[in-house]
C-alpha cells in the first residue's frame, strides 16, 4: 500500500493517488493542523471519501494510537469484577472525528471505504430506532411513535421491560474491543439477533469512547439530538459530507411551521389527556398526572388558535409578515414566556407519554402531535433570550382548504422561518471544536456556503475530475435545430415555438446519444406544459414529437409523489434494458429526488440535459422574505463585509441546483459523458463562472445546433471506438481506484500498481485518425439523421471549430466530403449536413473495412515528452549522436497511403519505428500511436505512458523493442522504466 508523505504526515493509501487526491489530502491535513475550518469540493469518483478518511485518519494517528478496548479482570472470574473498556482519548484528551453524511445508506458506503483502507481507529455508527430496532412489536412503528413506544419498554421494570434492552450492558463488558474492526448498522443488527443486545443502545454505548463516530446530519445539527450524544466536542473534527444541501437543512432546523390543522389536532390530544388522567385518578388513584396541567395546555392552544385567525391579512399574496421578534409578542399575550415555556415543555412530554402508552392499550400507532408544540418551544426559546431573532421573520398565510366534513374553507399557517443557515452551526465554534471540514462534489459557486453559514473557511478547493479530456463532452446550445433561440424563462417558457423547439432537439439528442439520457427541466410545472405539447399533433399527416422520441428512447417521467418515485426508477432500468430501442430518457426536475444523490454510472447516463435555470418561484412567500432579508442585510455593510445580496443568493441557488443535476452523470474515473445545457443564458460569462470548475475547461458555446449533432456525435463514435478502460461494476463501485496510476511522476519514485488498458486518447480528428480497422468498424455515425435536416445550413466549407479549453480540438475543413470519401469510401451525413455538401436525400453508404494508415515521414520522437522542466528540454539523441525519428501522426489531407519507414541507411529513429510496426499487430500499433500522442497533448502522464508501453514491447520476441525504447526516455525517468521492465 503506497505512502506519501503530506504537510509531514505519512498517509497510507490503498491505490496510487491522482494529483488531485493528493490535493485534496493535503488541504483537509491543513485544515486539521491550523485547526481551522475547510471547503472541499471534489467532483464524484474521484475518491473523495477515501482521501478524506485517509487523511483525517492519518493525521489522527500522528497524535498517538487509536483508542483500544481492554477488558480487566480482577479476583475470580465468577464473581464478575469485570471493569469497562478503557479509553485512551478519553485520558489524552485526542480529537474525536465526527463524519456526518445526510442519510444512512451514504453513512454505510463511507464505512465501505473505511473497510478498505489500514486504518483501524476505535468507531462508532449512529443510527435511528427505524433501522435498528429488532423488538417485534417497536420495530414495525415508525416516527415519534416508535420513539416513544421505545423509551416506555426501556423504563419499565421486570418482564415486561424489553429485553434487548437489558442486555446491552452485559455484551459490552464481554466485548470491549468492538467497533476496532469497522462495524455497520446491519453489522450491529446482526449482532442484535444473534447475541441479543439491543442495536440502538449499543450503538449508543460503543459511541461514548471511540477516535471516529458516524452520523446523519440531524444528529449534530439538531440541538435535541446534540445534546443526547455523549461526546466531548471540544478540540473534535467535524466533517460533513455530501454538504451541498447543508444550508438548507440548517435553516430549516432552526424554522418552524404550525398549520392550523396541526394545532387544532393538538389541541384534541390536550382534551384526551384530560380525560385519561380523570379515568386513571377514578379507576385506579393514580395522581401522577394532573388534569389541570392539560387544561392549562387546552386553553393556551385555544387562545393561539384564536390569534392567528385574529391577524388581519390584507393580500393572500403577500399574507401578514412581521419581525422576527413579534414571535415573542404573539405568545407573551397568552402568558408563554421563557420562565412559563420550560414548565408548559414538561407538561407536553408528560401528555406525550400518557398519549402513548393509551395508544400502546388499544394497539393503535397514531402519532403525537403535541410533541410538534413541544419541539417549537424549543426552537424559540433555545438560548434564553430573543437576540436570535432578528434573524427570523414571522409570517402568516392563508389557503383554501377542505375540511373533514367536505366544506372547502380557509386554513392558516403560522410561520417562524430562520434566514441565517450559520445559528444551527454556531455552537460548534462555542463548544471549541478544532475544524469543520464541509465537502462535496457539487458546492459551486462556493461564496454562498461562506457567507451564508456565517463560518470562516479560509481553506477552500475547487478539485478538477480525474477523467481525460476525451471523456467529457460540455457544451452550451443556445438555439434549436430551427434556429430559434432556447430560453426557458417565463417569457417564452411558454410559447408553442419554444416547446416545438425544444422538443426537435431532444429527439435529435435521443437518436445521438446512446443508452441512457436525463434531461432536467427547471420545474414540474414547466415539465408536464412541454411533455403535453409534444404529445399533441400539429395535423394529421405528423407525427408527434413524443412519438418520435419514443422511436429511439422509451421514455420515464419523474413523478411528483414520493410514493412512486421508486417504481419510476424501476421503469427506467427496465427500459434501459430493453433491447428493442436504444435505451431510455429519463425526463426530471432540477431538485427533484432523481438529481439528488442517485448514481447514473455508466450505460445509465451518458448524457445530461439541462433545459433552463430551475430559478425558485419568485412569489413564494419564504422565498421573497429571504431575498428582502439578504438586501437589508447588506445594506448596513456598505464595503467593509462582503455579504451576500438577496439577488445573488437567487442566483446561486439556481446554479447550484443544476451542478447537483449534472453531477448524476460521470461516476467514476472510467466512466465518460456528455453535458448540455440547453440555454443561451449558460453562453454568459457570469453564469458559466457558476458552474462546478471541474465542467468549466470543457465548456464551448455552439452558435448553431448542426454543431452539436456533428462534435457530439463524433464524441460517442471516437468513444465507442477507442473505449476508455474497461473495468469491472467492482473497479467502478470503488471510484476507479482498483489498479490505476498515479496522475503524476512527482510522486512516483516508488513502484506503480499495474494498469489494464490505456484510457482513450485524445487524438485530432484528422485524416490519420478517421480510418476505421475491421475489427472496430462502425456506422454509427452514418445512423445518425437529424431530426430536422433543414436547419443544418449550409457553411460553405468553413472551419467548423470544435474545441475544448484544453485544446484537444478537432476541425472540419474544406474538402471533407472527399477526404472521407478517399478515406473510407462513405458518405458522414451529420459532416454533410453540417456543410451543405449533400443533398438531405442523400444515400448512406456502408463504412469502410479498410486498415488504418498512418503517414510516416522524419519526426523527433522527443517531441512527445514535452520540452518542460518537469520532462527534458533537450532533444533526445542516439549514443551516437544522430537524432531519432519517429511517426508524423497526422497526414497531409488526402494523401493517404501506406509508408514504411526504411531499414536502411535512415535514422536509428526510423528504424526502431519500423522494427515497432513490424513486431506489433495493427491493432498494437494503433495503440503505440496512440500512446505517443496522447502524451503529446498531456492526455496521460509519462508515469502511465511509460507502464502501457512496458506491457505493450512485453514478450521474448519484443525484448530488444523494450529496452530500446529506453534510449528515448529522458535519463530522469530511466529508473522507472527499468522498474516496470522488471516487472514485465
Amino acid at each position: 500500500m503506497p505512502t506519501y508523505k503530506i504537510r509531514g504526515i505519512d498517509v497510507d493509501f490503498p491505490y496510487e493517488a491522482y494529483d488531485s487526491q493528493l490535493v485534496y489530502m493535503e488541504k483537509v491535513i491543513q485544515s486539521l493542523q491550523q485547526k481551522c475550518n475547510a471547503l472541499l469540493e471534489s467532483p464524484t469518483g474521484t475518491g473523495k471519501t477515501l482521501c478524506l478518511l485517509c487523511a483525517t485518519l492519518a493525521w489522527r494517528k500522528s497524535l498517538g494510537s487509536f483508542t483500544t478496548g481492554v477488558k480487566m479482570q480482577t479476583g475470580d472470574k465468577s464473581e464478575g469484577k469485570n471493569e469497562a473498556s478503557l479509553s485512551q482519548s478519553e485520558f489524552s484528551g485526542l480529537s474525536t472525528i465526527v463524519y456526518a453524511s445526510r442519510t444512512h445508506s451514504q453513512i454505510r458506503q463511507v464505512i465501505q471505504e473505511l473497510k478498505r483502507t489500514s486504518y483501524r481507529p476505535k468507531m462508532g455508527v449512529l443510527g435511528s430506532r427505524e433501522q435498528l430496532c429488532i423488538h417485534d412489536q417497536v420495530k414495525l412503528l415508525r416516527g415519534k411513535t416508535q420513539t416513544n413506544a421505545c423509551r416506555v419498554l426501556c423504563r419499565r421494570r421486570g418482564k415486561r421491560q424489553c429485553s434487548h434492552f437489558l442486555k446491552v450492558t452485559e455484551y459490552m463488558k464481554d466485548n470491549p474491543h468492538l467497533g476496532e474492526e469497522p462495524v455497520d448498522i446491519e453489522d450491529l443488527v446482526d449482532i442484535g439477533r444473534r447475541f441479543g443486545p439491543c442495536p440502538y443502545y449499543l450503538s449508543k454505548e460503543v459511541h461514548k469512547n471511540v477516535d471516529i463516530v458516524f452520523a446523519p446530519y440531524n444528529y449534530l445539527i439538531d440541538r435535541g439530538y446534540r445534546n443526547s450524544l455523549q461526546l466531548s466536542w471540544s478540540n473534535s473534527v467535524l466533517i460533513f459530507d455530501e454538504a451541498h444541501n447543508l444550508e438548507s437543512i440548517c435553516a430549516d432546523a432552526a424554522s418552524f411551521d404550525l398549520p392550523s390543522w396541526l394545532l387544532t389536532a393538538c389541541i384534541s390530544e390536550a382534551e384526551s389527556c384530560i380525560d385519561l388522567s380523570i379515568e386513571r385518578r377514578d379507576k385506579s388513584n393514580d395522581k401522577s398526572q394532573n388534569p389541570d396541567d392539560f387544561a392549562i395546555l387546552r386553553a393556551l392552544l385555544l387562545k393561539l388558535e384564536k390569534r392567528i385567525a385574529e391577524v388581519p391579512i390584507e393580500s393572500r399574496e403577500f399574507g401578514y409578515t412581521k419581525p422576527g421578534s413579534y414571535i415573542y409578542e404573539l405568545l407573551a399575550d397568552l402568558n408563554i414566556t421563557h420562565k412559563t415555556a420550560s414548565k408548559l415543555k414538561d407538561i407536553i412530554a408528560v401528555a406525550s407519554t400518557l398519549l402513548e402508552e393509551h395508544n400502546q392499550q388499544k394497539s393503535t400507532g397514531t402519532v403525537c402531535r403535541l410533541d410538534r408544540i413541544g419541539e417549537i418551544l424549543e426552537i424559540m426559546f433555545r438560548n434564553g433570550g430573543t437576540a436570535h431573532a432578528k434573524y427570523y421573520r414571522v409570517h402568516v398565510r392563508e389557503v383554501e382548504a377542505w375540511a373533514g366534513n367536505g366544506s372547502k374553507g380557509k386554513s392558516r399557517t403560522l410561520s417562524w422561518w430562520c434566514f441565517n443557515p450559520g445559528i444551527a452551526m454556531e455552537d460548534f465554534p462555542k463548544c471549541g471544536v478544532r475544524s469543520i471540514i464541509l465537502t462535496s462534489g457539487t458546492l459551486s459557486p462556493m461564496e454562498s456556503f461562506a457567507q451564508e453559514l456565517k463560518l470562516d473557511f479560509p481553506i477552500r478547493l475547487e478539485n478538477p475530475h480525474v477523467i481525460t479530456p476525451n471523456q467529457i463532452w460540455a457544451g452550451v446550445v443556445p438555439v434549436g435545430p430551427s434556429g430559434r433561440t432556447f430560453n426557458s424563462s417565463y417569457r417564452t417558457r411558454d410559447s408553442p415555438e419554444y416547446k416545438q423547439e425544444l422538443g426537435n432537439a431532444i429527439v435529435n439528442l435521443a437518436r445521438i446519444v446512446p443508452d441512457g439520457l436525463l434531461v432536467f427541466f427547471p420545474s414540474y410545472y414547466l415539465l408536464d406544459q412541454i411533455i403535453e405539447c409534444w404529445k399533441s399533433v400539429s395535423n394529421l399527416n405528423s407525427t408527434s414529437i413524443w412519438d418520435r422520441i419514443c422511436k429511439h428512447k422509451k421514455p420515464v417521467i419523474e413523478p411528483r409523489e414520493s410514493s412512486s418515485f421508486a417504481l419510476s426508477i424501476k421503469d427506467y432500468m427496465t427500459n434501459l434494458n430493453d433491447t428493442s430501442a436504444s435505451g431510455a430518457v429519463f425526463f426530471a426536475v432540477c431538485r427533484g429526488k432523481v438529481s439528488e444523490g442517485l448514481d447514473f454510472a455508466d450505460h445509465a447516463g451518458r448524457a445530461v440535459v439541462i433545459t433552463g435555470l430551475p430559478f425558485a418561484t419568485s412569489t413564494d412567500p419564504k422565498v421573497r422574505l429571504k431575498r428582502e432579508y439578504l438586501d437589508q442585510q447588506s445594506r448596513p455593510q456598505g464595503e467593509l463585509f462582503k455579504v451576500l445580496t438577496g439577488d445573488e443568493w437567487y442566483n446561486q441557488q439556481a446554479s447550484r441546483a443544476v451542478n447537483q443535476a449534472v453531477g448524476r452523470v460521470i461516476r467514476h474515473r472510467h466512466d465518460y459523458g456528455a453535458i448540455i445545457f440547453c440555454d443561451e443564458r449558460f453562453s454568459h460569462a457570469h453564469r458559466q463562472s457558476q458552474v462546478s470548475r471541474w465542467i468549466q475547461p470543457h465548456l464551448k458555446c455552439f452558435s448553431r445546433f448542426g454543431e452539436v449533432v456533428f462534435t457530439l456525435t463524433r464524441f460517442f463514435r471516437d468513444i465507442r471506438i477507442q473505449g476508455p478502460t474497461k473495468v469491472s461494476l467492482l473497479e467502478a463501485k470503488n471510484g476507479g481506484n482498483i489498479g490505476e496510476t498515479p496522475s503524476s511522476e512527482q510522486h512516483m519514485e516508488k513502484p506503480l500498481s499495474p494498469l489494464t488498458t490505456p484510457v482513450a486518447q485524445n487524438f485530432d480528428l484528422k485524416a490519420s485518425y478517421l480510418h476505421d480497422t475491421e475489427k472496430v468498424c462502425t456506422s454509427f455515425l452514418g445512423e445518425i439523421v437529424p431530426a430536422n435536416r433543414s436547419s443544418l445550413s449550409s457553411d460553405n466549407g468553413n472551419i467548423v471549430h470544435c474545441e475544448s479549453s484544453r485544446d484537444i480540438c478537432s476541425k472540419v475543413l474544406r474538402g471533407r466530403k472527399t477526404l472521407l470519401s478517399q478515406e473510407c469510401g462513405r458518405v458522414d451525413l451529420a459532416d454533410c449536413c453540417e456543410l451543405g455538401e449533400k443533398s438531405k436525400d442523400a444515400p448512406i453508404a456502408p463504412c469502410s473495412s479498410k486498415k488504418r494508415r498512418f503517414i510516416t515521414r522524419e519526426y523527433n520522437l522527443k517531441q512527445y515528452f514535452g520540452n518542460s522542466k518537469e520532462h527534458s528540454s533537450s532533444d533526445l539523441r542516439h549514443k551516437d549522436g544522430v537524432t531519432s525519428n519517429s511517426l508524423e501522426l497526422i497526414g497531409q489531407r488526402g494523401n493517404l497511403v501506406d509508408s514504411v519507414p526504411s531499414v536502411s541507411d535512415e535514422t536509428q529513429g526510423s528504424a526502431f519505428l519500423a522494427q515497432v510496426r513490424d513486431k506489433l499487430s495493427a491493432a498494437e500499433y494503433i495503440d503505440f500511436v496512440g500512446y505517443m500522442k496522447a502524451l503529446k497533448t498531456k492526455a496521460m502522464k509519462i508515469s502511465e505512458v511509460l507502464q502501457c508501453i512496458s506491457r505493450l514491447f512485453s514478450g521474448p520476441d519484443r525484448l530488444p523493442l523494450l529496452k530500446r525504447f529506453k534510449d528515448y526516455i529522458p535519463a530522469k525517468y530511466h529508473s522507472l522504466y527499468e522498474h516496470y521492465i522488471e516487472k514485465t
